[in-house]
Order: C-alpha cells, then structure tokens, then sequence
C-alpha cells in the first residue's frame, strides 16, 4: 500500500451516501438503497437493471439528463441522495451550509415535458453546482474509466493527480497560457504584416492618391462654404456696401441717429435715472454697430474670388468626391484610411512597432516559463519512480506476479518556444508527454500499456491507478461498475481483499460478479427483475444471513448442493476475518 493510503487507515470513518431514492427511471419504478459504511456489492442476475443504479448516481452528478431515461407512462422521474458529511467539509460555505450540518440532500428531476431541475438542500441550483459538490462525495469507475486507460492521452492526467506538485502545475499552466495569447497574436500580425507585404504596391498607389488630395479634417466644408460665397460674390459685396453706408455714410445714419438720441435721454437721467441705463444701453450698442463695420470693412477690402478660382475649387471637390466613391469612405474615412497607410508602409519598411514589442514581451514570458517547464519535468520524474514502485507491488499483490510498471516521461521539442515560423505546439501541461508501460511476465519486454493488457489486467491496473488516486483527491465514495470483468476466481480473492483494504478507508459501492467480492461485503444488495401487470420492474432490497448464503451461491453456478456450501464458507470466512479487524 502507498504512504498516502496507510496514512488514510487513521481517518474517522463516516457514511457518506446514506441512501438512494429511484423513481421511474427505465425499469425501476420505486426502490429506495440504503447504503452502509465499508463495502457494499450489489449484485444481480445479467440485466437485472445493476447499471440503472449508476445511472441514478450519475444524474446526481448533474450529467446530460435524456427523456428516453423516464420510464414508460410516467410524468417524470427522481432521483433522490443522501449524504452525510463531516463537520469541516470545505463545501459548506458555498452552500451556505451551518457548520454543524451533517446532511446534504440532493434531488434530480426529469420531466417528460422536456424540464430538468436540480434541487441542493432543496434551492434550486445548476447542473455545473452539482457536478462540482459531488465531485467531493463519490467518484465513478466503470468500463470507460478502464478504456480511458487504452489512451495515452489521458495518461498525464492519471500520473498529475498522483504527483505533490499542484501549485508548481498550476503555475505552469497559466504562464503557457499568457505564452499562448502573446504567440497567437504575434502570429496574426505577422500574417497581417505578410499579406500587406504581398499588396505593397497597391497600398503605396493608394496613398500617394490619397496623399496628393491633401486632405484636412474640415476642409471639405470650408471649401464648400467658398464656392457658395464665390458664386454670390456680387450680391454678397452689394449687401455689405450698403450695410457700411446704412451704418455710417448716409446722411441719417444709424450711428448718428443713436448718438442723437443718446443725448437726449442723458438730458432726462438727472431727472429720473431710468434713462441713464437706457443711454448705458445705447452706448453699448454703438460700439456692437462699429465692430460690424470694421468686419465689414475688411471683408470689402479683400479681393473678390475670380472665376478660375471657383473652378479650381469645384474640380477640388470633385475629384474628393469620385474618391469617397472608390474607396467608399465618407471624408473622415479617406483621412484616417490615408494615415493608415503612411504608417502600414513605414511598417513594412521599419519593422512593426506592435510587432517589436510583442516580440519582447513573448521573449520575456518565455525567459520566465522554461524554467517552470524544467523544474515540472523534474518534479514528474521524482514522481514516476515513486508511482512506478507502487503500482508495481499492488500489481504484484493482485496476481501479476511478473508485474513492472513503469512511467515514460519524454520531453517534446516545442518548436513553437524558439521560432515563429511554426504553428503553436505547447500543451497547457508542459512539453512532457507521459505515457504508461507494463510488463506482465518475467522475460517479456516492457511495452504501452494499451498495447498489451488484457481484460483482466486492465481491470487490475484501473483499480490500482484509481485507489492510488483518491488517496490523493481524497474522495470518501468510491463506485464501481464491475471493476472485475475478466477476473477469474483466483485473481477475484485477491482483489476482494484489495476492496477489503479500501473499505476501510471509504465508502465502496461495487457492482460485481465475483463471490468472493460479494462475501466480503458489509452490506449486500440484489437487484431483481419481475414481471408485474405486464410490465418489468426492477427492484433492490438488502439480503442479510441465509439470503447472502443462497445469492453467492447463485453466484457460483447453482443455489443447492457443492455450491451452497462453498457460498457458506466464503461468507464464513470473511465475516471471521471481519470480526478479527
């Protein structure tokens, strides 16, 4: 047994799921499991509905619901859960949970109507709440779990969640990360850069005609403005003349007449003030009346517009408009179009600025994760020869006697970490690649893993990577979809004993085959199928003393005779070595 495991023997037992509630799910149509500490089995004949079972459990997870799970005629189903929990269990806070809360409820409904609710302590919650609580009550180990095994791939993630070095991985992946975001944005700019390469000349005849328009923000308008003006130059300058000689020339001028007027109210104010303010007034329209002359003075004073001009301003105009056309900008697009292009030519000639400086800053992220990447591949290979001696002696002890497992670590060369002519290669977990290989009998080479098990060893293998693992994820539940397939009777004694080991450190809920497995449970479960009205409907219920004897029994090939006695021994024998701890 690992370190961890022998560590975990001192660890306060507690019931983790305490019972299961079935409604109408395929053929069960009610069934309640109550379920123990230690070990409990349940077993059954071949189709007696043993993986509905998992299914409930798996629904409690928040996995993919589907209406064809309901069963036939009903509204909907439910799954109900049970759990007891410790009084420091982390969870708690999220779930608003007190702190001497020992039971956590938790309710899936899946209506024909096509609704799917998920109820946490009775609040409503979302699926991806309940995957993440009860990925801190149970694990699930099935047949999938065994052909994960079959794919190297998924082998780093079974040797990571071994090692002692979390923090250090998830530094490692946040800074490949960051390398990632600066090296794909390098890589857009570099493909922009290219493709500006490849169309330089026409750039370069767009902006020398965008150029030779000498565009000013405005100016358009200004322009405008002065052809108006320039078209009405004679009644524009007749206006004026006349305004100047209204004002001042004439022989009642306005300006006269105010100063006239001014006087005589000046006259009145030592009579009634008021008419002091009237000529304050005046006065100050006066000076208002004279700054209009001089604008118009010198708006006289400047030469008139003569016709060419206008001409030139009106081609001017033209040839603004025929470009906003071509390049369908308006006059403010043409403007920051142009200077686009000045700076995408000097870009292509210089060098890119951006690009310069996301060159430096992916140099600097690079300068800080390569050493991150060396010490991983340090700390994964302490951890190989730790794993390596482990899983070989489990192995040994589950009747691969020949057993060397061993854990091959390469490192891959990242092209994408010392040049920008390739496309990125840099896995989140590292430039590691790790992969399992076994040998099974003394002489024979060590091969993959998935190259050369069999059925029997595969299965062997998974419950050793397994167990090995939750020591470390410290998962209290653990379940088992007939991790046993392929074992024979003399291979099943042995991992009977191995699920004896666990037992007292979690919870195990196994469905097996195997006698041997079944008589060392400590509560034991069958599942039954009948025919009830016409339709088939499975049901649990817990078998204790001669029910067990009679179920194992079956188990071993018949009910009555050499069998019976066989059964009686097995459960005998492990209730003996039960009571003797």
């Amino acid at each position: 047994m690992g370190r961890g495991f022998k560590e975990a023997l001192s660890f306060i037992i507690f019931k983790m799921i305490c019972e299961l509630r079935i409604k109408n799910l395929a053929v069960v149509e009610d069934t309640v499991l109550k379920l123990s500490d230690g070990l409990n089995v349940l077993t059954g004949s071949t189709g007696a509905g043993k993986s509905i079972i998992l299914t409930a459990v798996s629904l409690l997870s928040g996995s993919r619901a589907r209406k064809t799970l309901i069963r036939k005629g009903a509204e909907d189903l439910l799954v109900e859960g049970t759990f007891k929990i410790p009084k420091d269990w982390p969870m708690k806070d999220l779930l608003g949970m007190d702190s001497d809360d020992d039971l956590l409820l938790i309710r899936r409904q899946i209506s024909a109507k096509g609704k799917n609710r998920i109820w946490i302590n009775g609040i409503l919650s979302a699926n991806s709440t309940a995957k993440r609580i009860t990925g801190k009550l149970f694990e699930l180990h099935g047949q999938h779990k065994q052909q994960e095994l079959l794919n190297p791939d998924s082998h780093i993630d079974y040797f990571d969640n071994r090692g002692d070095y979390d923090c250090l991985l998830k530094n490692c992946e946040e800074k490949v990360k960051e390398f990632r975001i600066f090296y794909n944005g390098l890589m857009k700019l570099k493909e922009e850069e290219n493709s500006n390469r490849e169309k330089k000349d026409f750039l370069e005849y767009q902006y020398k005609e965008l150029k030779k328009l000498n565009l000013l923000p405005g100016l358009k308008d200004v322009m405008k403005k002065k052809i108006i003006k320039a078209e009405n130059i004679h009644k524009f300058m007749s206006a004026l003349q006349k305004s100047r000689d209204l004002l001042e020339n004439s022989n009642e001028n306005v300006i006269d007449n105010l100063g006239r007027i001014s006087k005589e109210l000046q006259s009145l104010s030592s009579i009634d003030n008021k008419w002091g303010k009237a000529v304050s007034k005046i006065e100050e329209v006066v000076l208002e009346l004279n700054e209009i002359i001089m604008e118009i003075e010198r708006s006289l004073e400047d030469t008139p517009l003569e016709s060419e001009d206008i001409e030139a301003l009106q081609e001017r105009i033209a040839l603004i408009q025929s470009a906003e056309r071509k390049y369908n900008r308006n006059y403010d697009e043409l403007i920051e179009y142009r200077d686009y292009l000045k700076v995408t030519l000097k870009n292509l000639k210089e060098g890119s600025d951006e690009i310069i400086e996301k060159r430096l800053k992916l140099e600097e992220i690079k300068s800080k994760l390569i050493p991150i990447l060396e010490e991983v591949s340090i700390k994964r290979k302490n951890n190989a020869d730790i794993l390596d001696r482990e899983v070989t002696e489990e192995l040994k002890q589950l009747g691969i006697k020949g057993a060397l497992f061993n854990t091959k670590i390469n490192q891959m060369r990242i092209k994408s970490l010392y040049s920008e002519d390739y496309e990125l290669d840099l896995p989140l977990k590292g430039w590691d690649s790790v992969e399992f290989m076994l040998r099974t009998n003394i002489g024979e080479e060590i091969q993959p893993l998935c190259e050369i098990v069999s059925g029997g060893e595969l299965s062997r293998v998974t419950l050793v990577l397994r167990s090995l693992l939750v020591e470390k994820k410290s998962i209290p539940t653990l379940i088992f979809d007939e991790i046993d397939a392929g074992l024979g009777a003399d291979i099943g004694k042995k991992v009977s004993e191995k699920m004896k080991k666990l037992s007292k450190c979690y919870q195990l809920i196994c469905i097996t085959h195997l006698p041997q497995i079944a008589a060392g449970a400590q509560q034991h479960i069958v599942i039954k199928k009948n025919v009830r009205k016409g339709r088939t409907i499975s049901s649990a219920f817990q078998i204790k003393g001669k029910q067990r004897v009679v179920e194992i029994a079956r188990m071993l090939g018949g009910e009555e005779g050499l069998s019976f006695e066989l059964a009686s021994e097995l459960v005998n024998e492990k209730s003996a070595r039960s009571s003797a701890g």
